[in-house]
């Protein structure tokens, strides 16, 4: 009989075990915690977190005043840092599996609060004995992003995963979207970084929703997309319905 590790039994071990990493890491760096965990699903190889900061009244005035401040974001590259360093090594041996991709997207902020969405992609399908769900349109979404990128740009991308986290979430990973030359020029001009990011991003998303509309998730919605040039890898995150969305985040 196989062993079942302990930390993967239930969405709620995953949670805790979450929490305390974040606390025993927080109080032994001196990091501030900027965010609490609001929801958490996990499918496969593949976790989804999702982490708000609700602001403090002085945190809304300014927020009105330089429109784009809150902990959260303005910390967003020390906490992405805090993570990979300190909370995934913790992870990898805690759950017994190697991380693939972590990605933290950048923050976005509403009137009264901040939030953020942690993907994992791990080398196992870890999550096996918690959900083995594989939603009836996972593959054929995958097929039709890469037969999109293929025809729009001649070259498709090496790899394309979707997994349908539960009724709300979809996660969509597309790896190795960029040419020899491209990769290499990128580490050569900031300018043409930010140019190559622009245009793979708005293929991405194209992609996404023409395969979206082929499988009738007419009401889907791209919550996060960003493009990470070291990895050369797409992440993004999407919602089936975005009412569904607004519930998570507001309930």
């Amino acid at each position: 009989m196989v062993k079942k590790n302990h930390y993967l039994q239930s969405i709620q071990s995953i949670t805790k075990h979450q929490l305390k990493l974040l606390d025993d890491a927080c109080e032994a760096y001196k990091f501030p915690k900027l965010a609490q965990i609001k929801y958490l699903m996990v499918n496969r190889q593949v976790e989804l977190v999702v982490y708000v900061n609700y602001l403090t009244k002085w945190e809304q005035i300014l927020l009105k005043q330089e429109k784009n401040y809150s902990q959260l974001n303005y910390y967003h590259p020390l906490f992405l840092d805090f993570m990979e360093k300190c909370i995934v090594p913790q992870k990898e041996k805690a759950y017994e599996s190697k991380v693939h991709f972590y990605h933290l997207f950048q923050p976005y902020n509403k009137p009264t609060l901040s939030y953020s969405i942690g993907l994992t992609v791990y080398k196992e399908n870890i999550f096996k004995y918690i959900s083995s769900r594989r939603g009836n349109t996972d593959d054929a979404i995958a097929a039709d992003i890469s037969k999109y990128y293929r025809e729009q740009n001649l070259r498709g991308p090496e790899w394309v995963t979707v997994v349908s986290l539960d009724p709300a979430f979809i996660a969509v990973i597309i790896s190795g979207v960029s040419s020899p030359f491209w990769k290499r020029y990128q580490g050569l001009s900031i300018d043409t970084r930010h140019f190559f990011k622009e245009a793979t991003c708005q293929l991405s998303r194209e992609a996404v929703i023409h395969s979206f509309n082929n499988h009738n998730i007419l009401q889907g919605d791209i919550l996060f997309l960003d493009f990470n040039w070291h990895k050369d890898t797409i992440f993004i995150v999407a919602v089936r319905n975005k009412n569904d969305w607004q519930k998570i985040l507001y309930t």
